[in-house]
């Protein structure tokens, strides 16, 4: 984690590989610090190997915006910074106990992340491009 927020390194020898890697680290540079104002929550509910990571779906999905609403063409929407689903939020509402809203931060973070320890990454599929690359710090 420290390592994004110090800078991605230029390398001396600039070969193709050495480009790749380098554009890839100024990206995720750049989602984590467009989202940084959530790195605090983030760092309360995920493992440190998992917060950058946590930080690009935030900007994949919602680009940190809590109360953002995307419309679906089956009627349903994602909500907040995480985008949770209508049908999602639902379920995990009646199994949890919610009391809170997905427009929360802290409350869809804490959410976000028990989804993501109790059953993976791939309820953010949709936005999967996006946010994994090969430099995952």
């Amino acid at each position: 984690m420290i390592e994004i927020l110090v800078g991605c390194l230029f390398p001396i020898l600039l070969t193709p590989d050495t480009l790749t890697e380098y554009r890839e680290c100024r990206e995720t540079q750049y989602m984590v610090y467009s989202v940084e104002q959530w790195l605090p929550t983030i760092q309360s509910y995920f493992k440190d190997e998992d917060v950058v990571r946590a930080a690009k779906v935030i900007f994949c999905e919602s680009s940190g915006r809590p109360t953002v609403v995307g419309q679906n063409t089956d009627g349903t929407n994602d909500v907040g910074l995480w985008q949770f689903n209508d049908n999602t939020w639902a379920w995990l509402k009646s199994k949890l106990g919610i009391i809170g809203e997905r427009t929360n931060p802290e409350v869809a973070t804490r959410y976000a992340a028990w989804l993501i320890y109790n059953d993976g990454w791939h309820h953010w599929n949709s936005s999967k491009h996006c946010w994994k690359g090969n430099y995952d710090v």
